[in-house]
């Protein structure tokens, strides 16, 4: 059974002018252009969701929605979960997919993803496949960089959260939010 039945998909486009050398593979015609396409896809969940998961009003509520939509514990991803003005979750993003204790993520794949949504406020989170929810000095660099980048484009993150097996780190909570 499918969890998730509406998936959205965004073609980002860039167009370019091929040479009359192109390596490509295509017919080579001068003054031909070529779309090149990125396909950026959102999951919605369905219209029957449990009341509970809807707003996000906790870290706790953010990490079991996290907890249900994780792809699995044997790498690191990233998630982003896009909320309305009344922190209800509109959908949510795997903005990275690392390796088994790291995973590389930028304020630009974040926040595309969150602007497209249409995004009032997000919420950020990653596993760990030890699950533990120690800090490393990258997770607050993270965050640091994702909170400032937020406030240029009015998208505030809320919280960073660390999910582990059965327990979460919250950055919010922990006072590490603030600038």
């Amino acid at each position: 059974m499918n969890k998730h039945p509406f998936t959205m998909s965004f073609p980002i486009g860039q167009q370019s002018q091929l040479s009359d050398n192109s390596p490509s593979g295509m017919p080579e015609q001068a003054g031909a252009k070529v779309t090149y396409v990125r396909e950026l896809t959102l999951k919605y969940r369905g219209p029957k969701r449990p009341a509970d998961l809807d707003a996000i009003l906790s870290p706790e509520k953010a990490a079991a929605f996290m907890r249900q939509v994780l792809p699995d514990n044997v790498r690191e991803h990233f998630l982003t979960l896009f909320l309305n003005s009344a922190n209800r979750v509109v959908g949510y993003f795997v903005a990275a997919t690392g390796t088994a204790n790291s995973c590389q993520v930028g304020a630009r794949e974040v926040f595309q993803a969150a602007v497209v949504a249409g995004a009032v406020a997000i919420v950020v989170g990653h596993n760990h496949t030890s699950g533990e929810t120690t800090r490393s000095l990258e997770d607050r660099v993270v965050t640091k960089r994702l909170r400032k980048a937020g406030e240029l484009l009015g998208i505030p993150v809320l919280d960073h959260l660390i999910i582990g097996i059965d327990h979460h780190f919250s950055f919010r909570e922990s006072g590490q939010m603030e600038p």
